[in-house]
């Protein structure tokens, strides 16, 4: 059976589609035949990644969202279900990141952060896991961070939602295994696509600030793009049906490194 006979018929709903980490997670379920809602606050980021899916041929549909407003997320959902019979699966990669020490931190840098990174996925799993489940089941894939694990220094809001993201994907686990809705969250070390690019280029010496990254990793390199995609993909396929509540380290092996 290929991929593709895998997905056919399911609907997934990708945030944070319409750059980024999201984008290449949308390419990717959308080539294994899946039909993939790329939902971003930027309506033309959205529309751009969903243009070009449907000029390959691909199945999608770009829709504006703020994640961080509960009648926007429950408004998506019902329209997705409305039109397609039926959501499947839920990737929420929307994600905010701001350079920031502890103490230089202000209550609304703090608010905003915490809002995308952590209500954002709160709310869009509150309205779209009853409709996963409705339709037999499927998956729900969180985005995480290496941070959230970790300290490190100038990253303390963004460490602190990616570190409660992955408490609240082991709550909405468990109390929605038995409505055969699996959560799971990856969590990538710095990649070539995404908020670290995005945070190397405002440095205003990228290369400086990727060797750096580079060397402190096991594997002396960035993770890719396709690799996050491949990892969400297998998570929301039938090999990992009985996977559930578990943080996928895709990190080089800064994890292992960790706990010794």
């Amino acid at each position: 059976m290929t991929s593709g006979d895998v997905f056919a018929g399911q609907v997934a709903i990708v945030t944070g589609g319409g750059r980024g980490l999201g984008e290449a997670i949308a390419e990717r379920l959308t080539r294994d035949a899946m039909h993939v809602i790329v939902a971003d606050v930027d309506e033309t980021a959205a529309q751009r990644v969903g243009d070009h899916l449907r000029a390959a041929g691909r199945r999608a549909e770009s829709e504006t969202v703020d994640v961080t407003q509960e009648g926007e997320v429950a408004a998506l959902v019902e329209s997705v279900v409305e039109r397609h019979g039926g959501l499947h699966h839920l990737v929420c990669s929307a994600a905010i990141e701001q350079r920031a020490a502890l103490t230089d931190t202000t209550d609304d840098d703090w608010q905003r952060i915490l809002d995308v990174n952590l209500k954002g996925p709160f709310l869009c799993m509150k309205h779209a896991i009853p409709r996963i489940a409705n339709a037999g089941g499927g998956s729900v894939t969180l985005l995480g961070s290496v941070l959230g694990f970790i300290g490190q220094p100038a990253y303390s809001a963004y460490s602190a939602s990616k570190g409660a993201l992955a408490n609240l994907m082991k709550q909405a686990a468990i109390e929605h295994a038995p409505d055969a809705v699996r959560v799971n969250l990856v969590s990538p070390a710095a990649t070539d696509t995404g908020l670290f690019m995005q945070m190397a280029r405002r440095s205003g010496d990228p290369d400086a600030i990727i060797d750096m990254v580079t060397r402190h990793n096991p594997m002396r390199r960035l993770g890719k793009a396709t690799e996050v995609a491949d990892t969400v993909a297998f998570l929301c396929s039938p090999g990992a049906g009985y996977l559930s509540g578990v943080v996928v380290p895709l990190d080089g092996g800064m994890a292992a490194r960790r706990i010794v």
